[in-house]
């Protein structure tokens, strides 16, 4: 059960005092300062992101070791997934970033020079499985 929510400006507000709902098969990410994140769109704002109960522990085994259908993810952001070289740094990155980044490269709309790289990583991809990817590289601490 996560605080039942509305939009405004592509960002999910709580309601206060409108109890619960089941999240379903989806991320969210609600901000700490409602008001600061939505009203004075505070830069530094943080956020929490709800994901299905056990989409880590899956996310876990398609980025380590690709669960035979795509790449671990640690052969080219690093085994901290935390980049490596020239290939950036995945881990704490914000669940709705990546899985749009994710599935823009899935269907072809991302297009540069390392997202080549990627098209066979995403290939095979579910939307389940990126979300449990996303959820599980969100939990990771960032640099």
């Amino acid at each position: 059960m996560v605080p039942k929510t509305r939009t405004s400006a592509g960002l999910y507000i709580p309601i206060p005092g409108a109890g619960k709902e089941k999240l379903g098969e989806r991320i969210i990410e609600i901000p700490v300062d409602p008001d600061g994140t939505e009203e004075l769109r505070n830069p530094r704002s943080s956020f929490i992101a709800y994901v299905p109960f056990g989409s880590i522990e899956k996310g876990t085994a398609l980025v380590t070791g690709g669960d035979k259908r795509t790449i671990a993810c640690g052969v080219c952001h690093g085994d901290d997934l935390k980049g490596l070289g020239p290939v950036p740094g995945i881990a704490g990155r914000s669940p709705s970033y990546m899985a749009r980044q994710l599935y823009d490269m899935q269907q072809g709309t991302r297009n540069g020079s390392w997202t080549k790289l990627m098209k066979p990583v995403v290939r095979n991809l579910s939307e389940e499985d990126v979300l449990n990817i996303v959820a599980y590289v969100s939990s990771l601490q960032p640099q």
